[in-house]
């Protein structure tokens, strides 16, 4: 077992929740697509929160981003019962495969402006 914590002030993401560019760089198609749902503030504190995850995750994959991953390899979805989830694909999928990772189990806070999270890879 692995663990990975990463902590996101909001206001400070709010510059790449903006740039449309960089959210393409971020976030994979699903995320994005469910953010667009999202009023604006809510869509920044949302996109704030799977930024956090996707650092947690590298983490607990022992890796940073750019060591074999991508950012949009670390995909951060939602369950049907509105659980943050990952799914893990191309290099970040090998990565984890190499580690023996078949899961990473996330816990996901929003509170004054700020958003942490923890991973658990199993």
């Amino acid at each position: 077992m692995r663990v990975g914590v990463d902590l996101l002030e909001i206001a400070r993401f709010a510059k790449i929740a903006a740039h449309p560019g960089g959210r393409r760089i971020v976030f994979s198609a699903a995320e994005l697509a469910h953010a667009e749902t999202l009023g604006a503030p809510r869509r920044t504190e949302y996109l704030a929160g799977r930024f956090c995850a996707k650092e947690a995750s590298a983490k607990a994959l022992g890796r940073g981003l750019g060591q074999g991953l991508v950012w949009h390899e670390i995909e951060v979805l939602t369950d049907a019962h509105g659980a943050p989830r990952v799914r893990l694909g191309g290099g970040a999928l090998a990565v984890a495969e190499r580690a023996g990772v078949e899961r990473i189990d996330l816990s996901l806070s929003h509170h004054g402006g700020l958003v942490v999270c923890v991973a658990i890879a199993t």
